[in-house]
């Protein structure tokens, strides 16, 4: 326990060399001169624009949040504030309303409510689409602008508005302190009740929820009383784990991965950066469980599971950002992340807009968000989530793509004679709430990649 606690302490002071002052060099001529231009240009609105008042602070901020808009998704410049909300939300205690959220095409959706918290005690579940905050719409905004709409001083009311399927409700929710539990367990028996005795002595499972700083720490007391119970196999379920800090990511790996690799950092000039375990023996065969909002840190974990042989993943392939941020302070009043470095698997492969592709594939779909009519031989991409679901439902579908094809033109009017529904193949917008109300109810009875696991594990205890 003690090599364990010392070794992630170690780690987890590693974090706060992220934050550092900006001191890199430019060219100077060049910063010279468009400095000149800048300047200029400032004087001229401040001096000549009639429009409504603008300061040379909201001048400043604006620009250069232009510069940044020229970068990637997960650069960002940040007033001290926000740079502050960002520290919070990494560190795993933030004022919110206690959701996790994605981006799903032109909208933003929760991936998932955490426990405890206002927004799950109101009944918010995952998939649910938010569409406006306090009344204000929220079609092309960010994560990251959502949640700036979403967050405010604790004890303060936030109104959210929800789309689940083609139904809209409003909740009023009350801002609190969410400490986010980084890990979770349940019992075996309690996921697998038609599970033997014997066979569930040998399995634990494991949730980690983000990547935060106390994560490392925090899963110690549950490894080690696994261990003590003889455990052989452990699921670790990284669904919708959207990441968090490197190293932590890198002290959990060095509990649970054998003697190796890890990831690899690699800079713009090419210089790489590796990082390593020295774990003797893994101690447990894993089955680790992925899906689509896997992503950063969670995803080099599941690689290194993959890469090492220490075990398998299930479900569906991982987000793929595979690049990593470091915080710099520009002054008292700003701050940035900037992307710096990528980061390749164990072995070296790239995850960046690629991701982790699991061993056994087993989707979830998503609801369907469109309200768009499907005819035979359409080629469109709204055609994609409705095989997915009829795929998922059991229905006779190739391999979904974008194609409207015979086969689902088949599946859907089968579909729509089991459901009562006006039986001529064309995919309407009755269908389609139909496939999204179905899909609801078969997901909330059964876990398809958790069963998919434990038929791994079982499969893994028939050989030994």
């Amino acid at each position: 326990m003690k090599k364990y606690m010392k070794k992630i302490l170690m780690t987890v002071l590693v974090i706060s060399i992220l934050v550092t002052p900006v001191n890199v060099q430019a060219d100077e001529k060049v910063v010279e001169a468009k400095g000149e231009e800048f300047k200029a240009l400032m004087n001229l609105i401040m001096n000549r624009y009639v429009g409504d008042e603008v300061t040379e602070e909201q001048l400043f901020k604006a620009a250069i949040d232009g510069m940044f808009n020229e970068l990637d998704d997960y650069s960002t410049f940040y007033t001290k504030k926000q740079a502050d909300k960002l520290m919070e939300t990494v560190s795993g205690e933030f004022v919110g309303v206690g959701i996790e959220i994605v981006q799903s095409g032109n909208w933003v959706k929760v991936s998932k409510p955490l426990p405890k918290s206002p927004a799950i005690k109101a009944g918010v579940k995952a998939e649910d689409i938010i569409i406006a905050v306090n009344g204000e719409s929220t079609e092309n905004l960010t994560p990251n602008e959502t949640a700036n709409k979403i967050r405010g001083e604790e004890g303060t009311k936030v109104s959210i508005t929800f789309k689940r399927g083609e139904t809209k409700y409003t909740v009023e929710l009350v801002r609190s302190v969410i400490k986010q539990t980084a890990v979770e367990t349940r019992e075996v028996n309690e996921l697998f009740p038609k599970l033997d005795k014997a066979r569930a002595k040998q399995i634990t499972y494991i949730k980690i929820n983000s990547i935060n700083a106390n994560v490392a720490i925090d899963i110690v007391p549950h490894l080690l009383k696994a261990k003590d119970s003889g455990v052989k196999y452990l699921i670790l379920d990284l669904r919708d784990n959207l990441g968090g800090f490197v190293d932590t990511g890198v002290a959990l790996c060095d509990l649970l991965i054998p003697k190796g690799n890890i990831l690899h950092f690699v800079n713009k000039e090419g210089r790489k950066t590796t990082f390593t375990t020295d774990l003797e023996e893994a101690p447990f065969e894993l089955v680790v469980l992925t899906n689509e909002n896997t992503a950063s840190a969670s995803e080099f974990i599941a690689a290194a599971v993959k890469e090492s042989g220490a075990g398998v993943t299930v479900g569906e392939n991982t987000y793929g950002k595979g690049v990593a941020q470091y915080i710099y302070s520009l002054s008292d009043n700003y701050g940035l992340k900037l992307t710096t470095e990528e980061f390749l698997s164990r072995d070296g492969n790239k995850i960046n807009k690629i991701g982790v592709a699991p061993d056994y594939e087993v989707i979830v779909p998503n609801l369907i968000i469109s309200g768009e009519r499907l005819f035979l031989n359409d080629k469109l991409e709204e055609v994609m989530p409705v095989e997915n679901i009829l795929k998922f439902l059991g229905y006779d579908i190739d391999t979904p793509d974008y194609v409207y094809d015979e086969k689902t033109e088949k599946a859907i009017t089968k579909f729509q004679k089991e459901n009562k529904l006006r039986a001529y193949g064309v995919a309407d917008y009755p269908t389609l709430k139909a496939l999204n109300k179905k899909l609801v109810e078969q997901v909330g009875k059964k876990d398809i990649q958790l069963e998919k696991a434990l038929e791994v594990i079982l499969s893994k205890m028939n050989k030994n």
